[in-house]
């Protein structure tokens, strides 16, 4: 190529797109292709069509990078050398793009895209945006472009460019961007993951402070930056540092913000009808968005598409997902210094919309949650740092529910997704809970200390009261608490009882289960209420239960026992909150006869049954998987008889374990 050519950036840049997808179809289509010429016994090589297909990928990528350099060479101010032959708008593209100095490429490209941002009259501002959005994909993998376009300002005018778009876009309907825009941001938010990653990585420096552009946006314009998370890569392809970092300056954004409008039910007056609408108070975050519902201005079509549209860009919402997506991220935002501060901003009512319109806002922050303090195995520390972070927070967030009016109720209903959460915190930390036995009331949850309890937990029984009512305000979680707790009592009877580790946390967990006996009746679960909640769920857990005990055979041995008692309990976890199993289990639900004491008397049996130490009675070979029903009075009387019989045949021991269990668990029914 020695012939000079002359070239237009914008049409080099639809020959490297036309040769993008060709590479693609070539990559789609290529076995379809080579399986035809198979079949037709066609001469043409195979080994060609591989070849040419790598040909046209590789002078796609080139032809890009000629288009990205074009296109920058066009912004530039171009003056030609004196007396040269050329004219002074005249510039050497080179063929061979190595020779492209693609630092200075992207610093150049980041003072023109800011250049751009801050004139968004000009018709050509918006062609730039998309145009070297269009260069930082092709960069993706080029750190030196990426170091300098980030500290030309870029990682800055990256932060801005959603708000710029949806300026020229406007609102319609519930959209506040065009698919174009999006597919800028998208770019935009791949070359922001790519270059912090890198950064973090030590591969390229950038500013000490470029956290900040994310953190601290020019005019607090949280909305924009979440826009690259949005549209940008999966929060596990994202640095945990970095996405922590941006998650909880959201929460903290967040906490100043009323993020939904009340909503004023339909209602009857001296006057008549009284429709119901939205009311918003001053200066809603989503009111730049043009997603305005107050009923005084918006009527109620336009408001309930406006709604969705609230919900569908609110940014703590789109930043949470990006973090519960990213375990490590997850954990990093529950613990130091902020940690209890993002726990109480997690820990809230206020992940809903109120009106007749229903989301599910909760899901996001409840896989924070979980995703932070569950995996005991992995990160045992870390986790339980979050735990005590969360269970502080839902028990204080219980005092809040406790002081709620009527109106306030029916605003922000207790959030069914973040019990849900807890619950499963909860069921996570049941050895923990139990063996709390004796600590001080008022002890708030804190990671233990010591080199024998790294990664566990004390929680003081009031904390542990009130984290629990915070739980069992959902009814549908109360079941899961309370199968949590006999779950243990099963696996601890499936492995052997034998040894004096055994005996104590047997005794602990009915002390635990007289604890959450008095939170579900502080929340208005009377007794039967409170079983019949936990008989939806038994089935699921009895299956959980059989899982575990064939995963880890054997009795634990001294000072390990509750670290056992824990790993054995993690598998039955994440399959028993299924909302889906919850309602195709309920209707296999019996009757059960027993009171609260007496009902560990069934986990302990099912342990019994599960673990191989004993069999079904006479009459009921269907109890042998541990699924023990007691539909009738007369399943009760035959289970009162198989326990006298066990209890015979173990000389006493169960009958011990029996009357401990009920002393233990009446301590903690009555402790206040």
């Amino acid at each position: 190529m020695n012939d000079f050519s002359g070239v237009d950036p914008y049409r080099l840049r639809d020959l490297a797109n036309a040769l993008q997808g060709l590479a693609d179809t070539l990559d789609r289509e290529g076995k379809t292709i080579r399986d035809l010429f198979t079949k037709w016994e066609g001469t043409l090589g195979q080994g060609v069509l591989t070849q040419q297909a790598a040909q046209v990928r590789d002078d796609a990528r080139s032809m890009a990078l000629r288009a990205d350099f074009a296109y920058n060479v066009l912004l530039q101010p171009r003056i030609g050398p004196v007396n040269s032959p050329l004219p002074p708008n005249w510039v050497n593209i080179p063929w061979d793009v190595s020779r492209i100095d693609t630092a200075q490429e992207g610093a150049q490209e980041a003072r023109s895209l800011l250049a751009a941002l801050n004139n968004p009259d000009s018709p050509q501002s918006r062609t730039t945006l998309r145009m070297l959005s269009q260069s930082l994909a092709d960069h993706a993998n080029d750190p030196a472009f990426l170091q300098a376009f980030m500290n030309a300002g870029g990682l800055e005018a990256s932060a801005r460019a959603a708000r710029f778009l949806h300026t020229q876009d406007g609102t319609h309907g519930e959209a506040v961007l065009s698919q174009e825009s999006e597919q800028i941001l998208a770019r935009f938010g791949q070359a922001v993951q790519a270059a912090t990653s890198l950064a973090e990585q030590g591969k390229i420096k950038l500013s000490p402070t470029y956290l900040e552009a994310l953190t601290k946006p020019k005019g607090g314009d949280m909305w924009s930056v979440a826009m690259l998370f949005k549209y940008g890569p999966k929060g596990d392809k994202w640095d945990a540092k970095v996405l922590s970092s941006v998650g909880g300056a959201m929460l903290d954004w967040r906490s100043k913000q009323q993020m939904r409008p009340d909503y004023s039910p339909p209602s009857m007056n001296i006057g008549g009808y009284v429709p119901g609408g939205y009311v918003e108070g001053d200066n809603p975050w989503y009111e730049s968005l043009g997603l305005n519902v107050s009923y005084l201005s918006v009527g109620s079509g336009d408001a309930a598409v406006r709604i969705r549209g609230i919900a569908a860009n609110d940014p703590s919402l789109i930043l949470m997902q990006r973090v519960g997506e990213n375990a490590d991220a997850s954990r990093q935002l529950l613990t130091g210094p902020d940690g209890a501060r993002h726990a109480k901003a997690l820990v809230n009512d206020k992940w809903h919309t109120p009106g007749p319109q229903s989301f599910n806002d909760a899901q996001w922050p409840a896989a924070v949650i979980i995703a932070a303090t569950t995996d005991r195995k992995g990160y045992p520390e870390q986790s339980a740092e979050a735990a005590a972070n969360v269970i502080n927070a839902g028990a204080a967030e219980y005092g809040v529910e406790k002081g709620k009016n009527e109106y306030q109720k029916t605003q922000y209903p207790v959030p069914a997704g973040i019990t849900r959460a807890l619950a499963q915190v909860f069921a996570t930390y049941v050895p923990d809970f139990a063996e709390s036995h004796g600590m001080p009331k008022d002890q708030a949850a804190a990671a233990a200390t010591g080199k024998d309890s790294a990664g566990r937990l004390i929680v003081g029984h009031q904390t542990a009261l009130n984290f629990l009512s915070m739980i069992m305000q959902n009814k549908d979680d109360a079941g899961n608490v309370v199968n949590a707790v006999n779950a243990q009592i099963s696996l601890t009877a499936a492995r052997g009882m034998d040894s004096p580790e055994a005996g104590t946390y047997m005794e602990n967990l009915a002390e635990l289960q007289g604890e959450v006996t008095t939170a579900g009746h502080q929340v208005g679960l009377e007794a039967e209420k409170l079983k019949d909640e936990a008989n939806k769920k038994t089935v699921l857990w009895v299956d959980s239960i059989g899982a575990a005990v064939t995963a880890i055979p054997g009795i634990p041995t001294q000072g390990e026992w509750v670290q056992t008692a824990v790993a054995g309990a993690l598998p039955a976890i994440k399959d028993s909150f299924s909302v889906d199993n919850a309602q195709k289990y309920q209707e296999a639900a019996g009757i059960k006869f027993y009171d609260d004491r007496s009902a560990m008397r069934l986990p302990l049996m099912r342990g019994l049954l599960l673990g191989g130490k004993i069999k079904p009675p006479e009459g009921h070979p269907e109890w042998a998987n541990g699924q023990i029903s007691l539909k009738t009075p007369g399943d009760l009387t035959d289970f009162n008889s198989w326990w006298q019989q066990v209890a015979r045949q173990q000389g006493g021991q169960l009958d011990r374990f029996d009357d401990g269990m009920r002393t233990a668990f009446d301590r903690g029914n009555s402790a206040r």
